[in-house]
């Protein structure tokens, strides 16, 4: 089993880089690590005193200061995607401790006390009962590293589209403003 690679904290600074590349400009960079290009301008004014009055005024090797945000959808889907690496190993795993388990065959023999074993006895489960729980209680474990993966999307997503049904609200109410 491969340790568990944990997704990098959210970053708190970012290099510019040579033209024409994702942290190039306050836009890309915004794009890159938040997911989200319009917040090119809470990167600015959080640089303002080092960038200038004019946002397109970086210079390659500037060290910005990011602003924090409650919710980092990057980092949320780079948690969903460790956590469905981690479901693919137990899959993986349970697989590969089956298909050993069956390779094996009848190891408990076919005589009266190797089918007690297997079946049970006495009212108690067996082998068979045992193993099987077993097998479907890793499955069920996988599949919840699976289903949280896929709320940490959803959650993502649901924070982009408020992000997006905010800067719309935003702009109308700044457009009737200007039309008045």
């Amino acid at each position: 089993m491969t340790p568990p690679t944990l997704p990098p904290a959210p970053p708190t600074h970012v290099t510019v880089t040579p033209w024409d590349t994702p942290h190039s400009t306050l836009t890309g960079i915004a794009e890159d690590l938040y997911e989200d290009p319009s917040k090119w301008r809470d990167i600015y004014e959080a640089n303002r005193d080092l960038i200038g009055d004019d946002p397109g005024e970086l210079r390659v090797g500037m060290r910005l200061a990011l602003p924090p945000t409650e919710v980092h959808p990057g980092y949320i889907r780079s948690v969903a995607g460790a956590l469905d690496d981690e479901a693919d190993d137990i899959a993986t795993m349970l697989a590969a401790a089956r298909s050993r388990l069956e390779a094996i065959g009848s190891f408990w023999g076919g005589d009266d006390l190797g089918t007690k074993f297997y079946k049970g006895a006495d009212g108690k489960p067996g082998y068979e009962t045992g193993a099987t729980r077993a097998f479907d209680g890793v499955t069920a474990f996988a599949d919840f590293y699976r289903n949280v993966a896929g709320g940490l999307r959803d959650m993502a997503d649901r924070h982009d589209d408020v992000e997006w049904a905010n800067t719309i609200r935003t702009l109308e109410a700044a457009l009737r403003t200007a039309e008045a």
